[in-house]
């Protein structure tokens, strides 16, 4: 069992947020905001572009 840093009680292990307080990581909270900063900075289209050299790549390796 982990100790929770805001509040000090018992909480399951990392990443679950603390029962008491509910301090701690949330996934889905984590996964909006990672989402909302690729779309800000505009990363999301360099990860598509990434993905699609990739797979050009590939297909042309195959060919």
């Amino acid at each position: 069992m982990a100790i929770c840093k805001k509040c000090g009680a018992r909480k399951r292990r990392w990443p679950r947020s603390c029962p008491r307080c509910r301090h701690g990581s949330d996934r889905a909270e984590t996964a909006v905001d990672a989402a909302e900063f690729a779309v800000e900075t505009g990363l999301l289209g360099w990860i598509g572009r990434g993905v699609m050299a990739a797979v050009r790549l590939v297909v042309r390796a195959l060919t």
